[in-house]
C-alpha cells in the first residue's frame, strides 16, 4: 500500500510538471491551472504514504533518506501550492517548484525499503520543533531559490517565462522567502541546542553540522544585510540568492550525509 501511495505522488507530480511546461510551451493559462490541482491531488497520497511509515515505525519523518527527502517534498508543494491559491502569479513558479520535488522523490526512493527504530533521545519536543523548523528552512530557501533563478532566466531572455510574475516581484518574493528561510534556520538552531542539552548535557558542542548551521546562518545574515541597508536587489541578491541556497544544501545535505558527526551517526541510508 505505502509503495503504491508512494507511486500514485510521484506520478501527480510528474503530470504537474508537465502540464506546466506544456502551459507555458503553449501559452495556455488553462493548463497550468489543471496542473496545480493535479500536483494539489498528489498531496493527499503523498501525506497517507508519510503519515502510515510513521505509524510503522513509531517515529517521524527524520531517520532515513527517504523519509527527509519525500516529507522535504511534500512540505515544498504544500507550501506552494497553498500560496498559489492565493496568486495566479506564484502557481506559474510551479515549471520550477515542481521538478524540485519529483527529483527530491527520486533520490528519496533508493532508501525506500530501509526502516530503523530511533534512539530515545530523539524522543523529545525539543527534536520536533529542531526538524520542524529545519524543514520549513529548507522550503523556504527551496523557494527563494526558485524564485531567483526565474529573475536570472528572465533577465537574460525577456520574452521568457511570460505568466510568471513581474521582475520587481520576483525579486522581492526572493527576499521574502530568503528572510524566512533566515528566521527558521535560527529557531533550528536554539531549538537544536535545547535538544543538545537534554539529551548530551550541553547546548554546543562544534559538532560539524552545528558549525556549518551557524555559518550558513551568518552568511543568511550577511546577505540579507546587504538588501536591507544597502539596498542591493536584482541581478546581484538573486546571484546571492543561489549562493545562500549552495550554504543550505552544504548544511542540509552534504554535511548530515558525508561528514561523520553525531547527528547522523543515528541515521540510516544517509
Amino acid at each position: 500500500m505505502q509503495s503504491l501511495l508512494f507511486w500514485a505522488a510521484v506520478t501527480a507530480y510528474a503530470l504537474a510538471t508537465a502540464g506546466f511546461f506544456l502551459g507555458l510551451a503553449f501559452e495556455q493559462p488553462a493548463w497550468r491551472r489543471a496542473a496545480h490541482l493535479v500536483a494539489l491531488a498528489g498531496l493527499a497520497p503523498h501525506a497517507a504514504v508519510i503519515g502510515l511509515r510513521w505509524a510503522e515505525v513509531g517515529h517521524g519523518p527524520y531517520n532515513t533518506r527517504y523519509e527527509v527527502l519525500s516529507f522535504q517534498a511534500f512540505l515544498l508543494v504544500a507550501a506552494w501550492g497553498l500560496l498559489a491559491l492565493r496568486s495566479a502569479n506564484v502557481r506559474s513558479l510551479g515549471v520550477l517548484v515542481l521538478p524540485v520535488a519529483f527529483l527530491l522523490m527520486g533520490f528519496s526512493v533508493s532508501t525506500f525499503g530501509l526502516k530503523k527504530e530511533v534512539p530515545i533521545i530523539f524522543k523529545s519536543w525539543w527534536l520536533v520543533l529542531h526538524i520542524g523548523f529545519a524543514k520549513l528552512f529548507g522550503v523556504s530557501i527551496l523557494l527563494a531559490a526558485c524564485t531567483a533563478g526565474a529573475f536570472l532566466w528572465r533577465r537574460r531572455r525577456p520574452g521568457a517565462l511570460p505568466s510568471l510574475p513581474s521582475q520587481a516581484r520576483l525579486d522581492l518574493y526572493a527576499h521574502q522567502f530568503l528572510l524566512s528561510a533566515f528566521l527558521f534556520l535560527g529557531v533550528m538552531i536554539a531549538a537544536g541546542a535545547l535538544w543538545a542539552n537534554q539529551s548530551w548535557g550541553r547546548y554546543w558542542g562544534w559538532d560539524p553540522i552545528e558549525t556549518t548551521s551557524l555559518v550558513t546562518w551568518i552568511a543568511f545574515g550577511v546577505i540579507l544585510h546587504f538588501r536591507v541597508l544597502h539596498r542591493w536587489e536584482g541581478a546581484r541578491m538573486a546571484w546571492l540568492t543561489l549562493v545562500a541556497l549552495a550554504f543550505a544544501l552544504v548544511t542540509l545535505y552534504v554535511v548530515a550525509v558525508m561528514v561523520p558527526t553525531i547527528h547522523n551517526s543515528y541515521m540510516v541510508g544517509s
